[in-house]
């Protein structure tokens, strides 16, 4: 059997421990987060750029782009971004993708 003197000095170890692992935990959870949680960007608009110079403005923002589709457009000249997403304006972390359209230009005229 444990003495009264001897019963205390363990709880108050136990305490100190719990303690300890409470605060150790806490402070990992704290590195852990900040960790993944990481600084965030505007994303730039890049509709109207060329695929170069859009792939640029978006590194240059500590974002990465990611071509969806060419397509066809006789609005937009050819190896220019048409669209994107995320949208201009958006908050994204770095390190992103933005996902871009890119013209190839007008369909071409068939003649008969």
């Amino acid at each position: 059997m444990l003495s009264s003197r001897d019963e205390q000095s363990l709880l108050q170890r136990l305490v100190m421990v719990a303690l300890l692992v409470g605060v150790f935990s806490l402070s990992a959870f704290g590195v852990v987060y900040f960790l993944m949680r990481g600084s965030t960007v505007e994303v730039p608009n890049v509709v109207g750029k060329t695929e170069t110079d859009a792939a640029e403005a978006l590194e240059d923002a500590g974002l990465r782009m990611l071509v969806k589709g060419r397509a066809q457009n006789d609005n937009i000249p050819a190896h220019t971004v048409s669209d994107q997403s995320p949208a201009p304006g958006a908050i994204v972390k770095t390190g992103q993708f933005v996902r871009v359209s890119v013209s190839l230009g007008a369909s071409p005229t068939q003649t008969n």
